[in-house]
């Protein structure tokens, strides 16, 4: 990409080291790698091409928020049980901020899950600091994590999700479905829930098509600690149907539906209802 006034730039979106530890463990180094990129399990079939954000975390967003930083963390796997641990900091590439402190934006995370080859259910924990750039979450919510609140906000977060998929395509669909809970302090937020469910159908039409539908709500305030009003009616849509043109291309046709995106439902609406058309190219 080219930077207004300045040089061509080119980013590298990660970096990281993974490396197996005798047969069951396996561990990961990096100066810039993804909470997502250390969990032994991802515990959601949905989706196979993005649409909403907020509908592709699990029904977690804050357990699972895809912090990306230096990080690293440690994985064992054995017989369809794994048990995941990693921290990464947002900020630690600042070397005036570096690790474990309460500028870090640090995210450290436990995983325990069990998997087979078509079904998976995992129960996650995770520590937020203060900074932490979460997606998935309403406005509100974002205000009192992000780095925008700073101070001593922390929130801890709890998620339980997983995810079923036939074994042959056919008119059943994959099953994913996920809800968390977190409780904040050190800001205005008390509590926030949140949750989502996704169907996917493979190889509708024509093989190597699929089609799905994802509901599920934000991170949305549910109490707050000073007093303020808490936030309801508001989630999400989607709907899409994805068109594998070649092995390396796509087009998917999506529209999705917010209601009450931004909690205004005393101030008359806040739903919109939107479509798009991607194309995806793989390499």
């Amino acid at each position: 990409f080219q930077e207004e006034g300045g040089p061509d730039l080119v980013g590298i979106d990660k970096l990281y080291y993974q490396f197996p530890i005798g047969g069951k463990f396996t561990a990961t180094l990096g100066g810039r790698v993804g909470q997502e990129d250390m969990l032994a399990l991802w515990p959601s079939a949905y989706p196979s091409d993005t649409i909403l954000n907020v509908l592709t975390l699990n029904g977690a967003p804050l357990a699972y928020n895809k912090n990306l930083g230096p990080g690293f963390g440690l994985w064992w796997q054995d017989n369809g049980w794994s048990v995941s641990a990693n921290y990464v900091a947002a900020n630690a590439a600042n070397s005036s901020e570096g690790l474990f402190n309460s500028a870090s934006a640090g995210t450290s995370t436990v995983q325990l899950g069990y998997g087979k080859e078509n079904w998976g259910i995992a129960a996650i924990y995770s520590y937020l600091d203060a900074g932490v750039d979460v997606p998935g979450a309403t406005s509100f919510v974002t205000s009192q994590i992000a780095p925008e609140a700073g101070g001593g906000s922390t929130t801890n977060a709890f998620g339980l999700s997983g995810f079923w998929q036939p074994a042959q395509a056919g008119w059943v669909p994959s099953i994913s479905a996920g809800y968390g809970i977190n409780k904040s302090s050190g800001n205005d937020l008390g509590t926030s829930q949140s949750w989502m469910v996704g169907l996917q159908w493979s190889d509708v039409l024509a093989k190597g098509n699929s089609f799905g539908m994802g509901l599920g709500q934000p991170a949305f305030a549910s109490s707050t600690s000073n007093g303020a009003a808490t936030e309801s009616g508001v989630w999400a849509w989607e709907w899409w149907y994805q068109w594998q043109i070649t092995d390396a291309i796509s087009l998917t046709p999506a529209i999705f539906y917010l209601n009450n995106a931004g909690n205004q439902d005393a101030a008359g609406g806040g739903s919109q209802i939107g479509a798009l058309v991607k194309t995806t190219f793989r390499f």
